[in-house]
């Protein structure tokens, strides 16, 4: 329930991002590991519960088993119990240890729930599924991380603020690959953004998403005088990730493309 391989490689790296920002190499970058695996946790539990009509209906989520709930192999008063427990454990931590990342871990809580929960269920929203999503888990996590290692938000127009921009576009950017991975499977059993706009423009959308992402984090080196080598490393990230995130559908395409120009060379020399 908790699908843990789905999200401990990538989103953790948010909040523990925003956490060594704030006060580098430090124990508070365990702190924020162990909060945030509560709250992402439940998003995957929350998702589980409020999807399992879906779910059951879904061939690649139904043959990985990637929900108990749908398929009976644990009861609702058992999901509910573990969302209970995985809401209330970073909540209670965090208010021991910042009132201001208590309120951004309350924030992502409720980001999460809006995402998957009705009636509301942004999910299910045109763009709004992509923005939530990049908003509950990359820059309210950044933030959280950031403040309750300690960090201080002066001001509207500072690097912290700046920062969570920049991991709000990834995490939107995250998404538009998910559904891009899962557009033949999601037609007809689920609404999604890429569903709605087309595989095409879905991979459009993406390119031009990792272009925002690019700019906008050069402004911020450049407003904020970062160093010239982590920012080419940083620019190097955002602009494979999205080439990685579609590896195993760009892989198959170039081999066609491949076949298809020596064909076409063998054709002329005939």
């Amino acid at each position: 329930m908790l699908r843990i391989g789905d999200w401990v490689k990538f989103y953790p790296l948010f909040p523990l991002a925003g956490a060594f920002i704030a006060a580098g190499l430090s124990s508070g970058l365990i702190a924020v590991f162990a909060l945030f695996f509560c709250v992402t946790a439940y998003g995957f539990v929350i998702n589980n519960l409020y999807d399992a009509e879906i779910d059951k209906r879904h061939p690649g989520k139904t043959k990985q088993g990637k929900n108990p709930f749908a398929d009976g192999s644990i009861s609702k008063r058992e999901v509910v119990g573990m969302c209970a427990a995985l809401v209330g454990i970073p909540l209670l931590a965090s208010l021991t240890i910042s009132g201001t990342g208590f309120i951004f871990i309350l924030l992502c809580l409720i980001a999460l729930t809006l995402y998957s929960a009705p009636p509301i269920r942004f999910k299910d929203r045109f763009a709004a599924d992509i923005v939530c999503h990049g908003v509950m888990f990359g820059g309210l996590p950044f933030l959280a991380g950031y403040t309750l290692a300690g960090g201080a938000i002066a001001e509207f127009l500072s690097l912290p603020i700046a920062s969570a921009l920049v991991c709000t576009l990834l995490c939107c950017e995250a998404l538009i690959i998910h559904e891009i991975l899962d557009y033949h499977d999601d037609l007809g059993t689920t609404r999604t953004t890429i569903v709605g706009i087309g595989l095409r423009n879905g991979v459009f959308l993406l390119g031009i998403t990792a272009v925002l992402s690019v700019v906008a984090f050069e402004l911020i080196s450049w407003w904020f005088a970062i160093d010239v080598g982590a920012t080419a490393v940083m620019v190097t990230f955002l602009i494979g990730y999205p080439i990685y995130g579609c590896r195993t559908l760009l892989i198959p395409a170039a081999g066609r493309g491949y076949r298809t120009l020596m064909n076409n060379h063998l054709s002329r020399t005939r």
